[in-house]
This record gives C-alpha cells, sequence and structure tokens, in this order.
C-alpha cells in the first residue's frame, strides 16, 4: 500500500487549497470543501462537532473553541496529516522525528490533566466513544504532539474493532473489511470542540 514518504521532500502544489476543516470546528457532508489534499484519494471524514445531550449543558457550556487545533503532519508536510497506522506502529522516538513538531509539549500550556476525546463516526453515531486521554506521561512530563497522536490513532483502532459487531447506517463510510479498515485512517488535527472535549479531524484514504 502506497503512502507519502515523510523521507521525501514534499512535493508542491499550485492546486492546493488553503481551507481547513478546522475552520468551523469538523463539518458535515453537505458542507465539504474543496479537497486540499496531495493525494487524490484522500477525503476528509464528515463529521458533526460533539454537543452534550443536558439541554441545560448545551446551553451554559462553552461551545467556542479556546485552544487551537493540534496539527498532525510529516516533516515538510502541511495539512496533510499522517497515517494512523504509522502512529500506532512507530515507537516514540522514531513518531518525533518524523513528524512536524514531534517534541512539541502541545497542552502543557493549557494547564489541563487530561481531555475527553470522542469519536462520531458517521453511519456510528449510536457507539458511545469516550475516553480520557492523561496529558502527563508517567514521570517523563507533559505528552508531546507524537504521544498524543500515538494515544489519538490506539482510540480508532479500538473503536474500529468495536464497530465489527455494529450496524452502520452510512453506506459511503462503512467500517467493515470490505470498505473502510484502519490502514485507511489519517489523523489530521485535533480540535477541541466542546470544553474539555476534542475529536479528531480525519481523513480516509483507499488506496
Amino acid at each position: 500500500m502506497s503512502y507519502l514518504n515523510p523521507l521525501h521532500p514534499p512535493v508542491r502544489s499550485s492546486n492546493q487549497s488553503q481551507y481547513s476543516a478546522l475552520d468551523g470546528a469538523l463539518y458535515s457532508s453537505s458542507s465539504q470543501p474543496t479537497s486540499s489534499f496531495l493525494s487524490p484519494t484522500r477525503r476528509r471524514l464528515p463529521q458533526q462537532p460533539y454537543t452534550p445531550a443536558s439541554k441545560w449543558r448545551a446551553a451554559t457550556g462553552r461551545l467556542d473553541q479556546v485552544h487551537n487545533a493540534i496539527m498532525f503532519d510529516y516533516a515538510g508536510y502541511a495539512k496533510q496529516g499522517v497515517p494512523m497506522r504509522e502512529l500506532s506502529a512507530r515507537s516514540g522516538t522514531v513518531l518525533a522525528s518524523m513528524i512536524q513538531g514531534g517534541k512539541d509539549t502541545v497542552l502543557a500550556h493549557t494547564g489541563l490533566a487530561r481531555i475527553t476525546f470522542r469519536i462520531l463516526w458517521p453511519g456510528y453515531e449510536h457507539v458511545e466513544w469516550a475516553r480520557s486521554v492523561e496529558l502527563t506521561v508517567g514521570g517523563y512530563g507533559p505528552i508531546t504532539r507524537a504521544q498524543l497522536g500515538a494515544a489519538i490513532s490506539q482510540n480508532f483502532a479500538r473503536f474500529v474493532e468495536k464497530t465489527r459487531t455494529e450496524s452502520s447506517r452510512s453506506a459511503e463510510w462503512n467500517l467493515n473489511s470490505s470498505g473502510i479498515r484502519f490502514e485507511h485512517l489519517v489523523l489530521v488535527a485535533l480540535v477541541n470542540v466542546f470544553e474539555d472535549v476534542w475529536q479528531a479531524d480525519v481523513a480516509v484514504d483507499l488506496r
């Protein structure tokens, strides 16, 4: 299976869009922008941002982004993402050298001890996935971009495993052996969507 090689120099494209899905904090399928990906087979996953079931909390909670989105790219690239298979399989040392700003302690400035990570995959909204991600790694200090990417990818690997026994309401974004698999997933960014809740901006690359 081919993919963008982080050891090769970045490909320049005069057609690359400056649009970021994070401008709208994720989006629905009806509002998908023109792709900014260099790969013609890579598509961004349409998602709805999380809102709490409680009407009171939805009305009183913070809906705007306090924290900037955390981007994930190979060194030398921008807004292309990193395949989750790489993030889950590579060692922390290798990832830190492969990823742009891999050693950055991207959430240290927030003062948060942990965040809540949610997955709202189209067609599987009935599958509840909310996990706490600790922002301190053992005795090594604040979590780095590379470590955070690995943690998010591990969550997606488990989510894909869980959906094997679930029915999908979307044929286009179906997660199964003949449809979208974990190795097709690309982590583009992590987005703060509600209070301490974050979701991943994800692309799917079927090549």
